[in-house]
């Protein structure tokens, strides 16, 4: 760059933005400019947990709308977020996400790509990710699998998080994969990458643990609610609309998603995640753990 000539802004705040995300993992004991294995932060002796970066279990990244609706195609869209307001907020491009698939299809294979340093490639095949699941093994829910994955790819996910790292860089849930076709052409084996800079997202003790043959047999609305419940030491009163807000959902009425916060109530105490989950008249939803 010739003398005198300015440096665009953004390359200087993406500067920024990296020694800052570098700073905040060298202070966690995490060497940023070398491969970490996420479990060395996420310990889990019998592979019974499942893990989830706070930061998109407090959001709507994963919704719980009706499943007869089409999905959204966002474009640079602010997502809600609990704590939006206090310096935390999510950016997202690509195809709508939620629970009731991609959720889970993610999660496993973030259990997956535990074992080997991230940005470097782990192996599973369509079966296994299935099996691990808990689905049927059929056609259905092994197409079910290919077009989460497919979609897991082709988005951007942007968080900024002014109380720890700034922004955590674009990053996509899956970084890329490669994969091999059967004899009808449908992809049975993949090969993945994960951006190395979702550590950012863990580092930090930032993220929430279930118990995933207890999560992954929830409801998609009360798998949201388990989401909050679990993120937070001692979670608040949660109203109503939030919870609505953090699941996405377009219910019409005021009466049809109480009685649907009411069922996820029921499935949670039901779980054991919680002693007692209920929604009060205030409209706001109560959690005792103990």
């Amino acid at each position: 760059m010739a003398t005198g000539e300015k440096v665009p802004t953004d390359q200087i705040s993406g500067k920024f933005d990296k020694l800052r995300r570098d700073a905040y993992l060298d202070k966690r004991g995490i060497d940023p400019h070398q491969p970490f294995q996420l479990d060395l932060l996420l310990p889990d002796l019998n592979d019974s947990q499942r893990f989830i970066p706070n930061d998109y279990a407090r959001s709507s990244l994963f919704t719980a709308r009706n499943k007869r609706e089409a999905r959204r195609v966002l474009q640079h869209e602010k997502l809600f977020h609990l704590h939006e307001g206090q310096g935390i907020s999510l950016v997202y491009t690509g195809i709508e996400l939620r629970a009731e698939d991609d959720e889970l299809v993610w999660l496993q294979i973030m259990h997956y790509a535990k074992h080997v340093p991230l940005g470097e490639p782990f192996e599973f095949s369509v079966k296994d990710l299935v099996r691990d699941l808990g689905w049927a093994k059929n056609g259905r829910y092994y197409d079910k699998v290919r077009e989460s994955i497919s979609r897991l790819k082709a988005n951007e996910v942007l968080v900024l998080n002014d109380k720890a790292y700034g922004k955590s860089g674009a990053i996509s849930l899956i970084d890329k994969y490669s994969a091999i076709n059967d004899s009808e052409g449908k992809l049975t084996q993949y090969r993945v990458w994960v951006d190395p800079n979702l550590i950012v997202l863990f580092a930090g003790n930032t993220f929430t643990n279930h118990s995933w043959e207890t999560y992954r047999s929830l409801s998609p609305v009360a798998r949201r609610l388990a989401d909050y419940i679990e993120s937070h030491k001692q979670p608040f009163p949660l109203k109503l609309e939030r919870f609505r807000e953090m699941c996405g959902s377009t219910s019409k009425t005021v009466y049809g998603w109480r009685r649907t916060a009411r069922e996820a109530c029921a499935e949670i105490e039901a779980s054991g995640i919680a002693k007692c989950v209920q929604l009060h008249t205030d409209d706001s939803i109560y959690v005792v753990n103990e």
